[in-house]
């Protein structure tokens, strides 16, 4: 495993893949945006400077555009074996790896979870799900970005992301109402934060993105609302079908989808508080 081509170069791929090229792997990196630079790695025009890589790395915004650039890259006679590591939905990539095995090529999905600021020091969880023999040939590539955790059968890996962040955004909603509620009762946002994150209502809103991106109004996670609530979406379909009939998620979805609409396009995950300040 030399040449490794990344497909997908924005907030979190433009991260990984640097870290891929400066562990000594000749990376080929593309972007539908026409990225002219790369740090420490080659940008390509089209998906042909990739045909010919080992491995093919996707960071897309979905599954259903995945499909559509593997099936573009096999008809240019790639015989790569291909990783998805962007939040997909499960069904799809069953989908996918059922017409690839037709085609003898091997296939597994590896989202992560952690965030730019993890993707820059190369500390991401990976939750893989796939084929053993397949991991073990591309584990140290995917050692470089971060700790590797095996979730089961392809599609449990996104299976697992999507849950993760139904769990991460639950988690949101809670603690922006609890800071504004604190807020509200005369608590000071700073004292909330340290006095929580030392009880047991801490999580990861309250322990890395209260301080940092809310109290502070920068609302800069990098990680888009609207991409949350795809995620919370696939996790909503799954637990309607595997676990209950009227899940949380539910409601979990209605709040992110009512805040979407106010809010607006483009925003970030962590601007749903300002729907409460409204």
């Amino acid at each position: 495993m030399e040449k490794i081509g990344f497909i997908g170069l924005g907030a979190m791929g433009s991260k990984m893949a640097p870290l891929l090229a400066q562990s000594g792997f000749e990376v080929y990196g593309f972007d539908i945006n026409k990225i002219n630079s790369g740090k420490d790695y080659v940008i390509v025009e089209n998906l042909k400077g990739l045909h010919d890589t080992d491995v093919i790395i996707f960071m897309l915004p979905d599954g259903k555009i995945v499909n559509q650039v593997v099936r573009n890259l096999l008809e240019l006679g790639s015989k790569s074996i291909m990783i998805d590591m962007s939040s997909s939905d499960p069904n799809d990539t069953i989908e996918l790896g059922n017409y690839l095995t037709k085609r003898n090529i091997e296939f597994i999905d590896a989202p992560v979870s952690g965030g730019v600021s993890r993707a820059i020091t190369g500390d991401l969880t990976i939750m893989v799900g796939g084929d053993k023999t397949t991991l073990e040939k591309v584990n140290g590539i995917l050692d470089i970005m971060g700790n590797v955790k095996k979730a089961g059968p392809l599609g449990a890996g996104h299976a697992m992301k999507s849950l993760n962040n139904y769990v991460s955004a639950a988690g949101l909603i809670a603690s922006f109402e609890a800071l504004h509620t604190a807020k509200k009762y005369g608590i000071n946002p700073l004292d909330f934060i340290e006095i929580i994150n030392g009880a047991t209502g801490k999580n990861n809103t309250t322990e890395v993105k209260l301080e940092k991106f809310v109290v502070s109004r920068k609302y800069n996670s990098g990680f888009a609302l609207n991409l949350m609530i795809k995620d919370v979406s696939i996790a909503d379909q799954l637990i309607k079908i595997m676990s209950s009939d009227n899940p949380l998620s539910t409601n979990v979805l209605t709040y992110l989808k009512k805040s979407y609409e106010i809010i607006g396009d483009q925003s970030d995950h962590t601007e749903v508080y300002k729907i409460l300040k409204k």
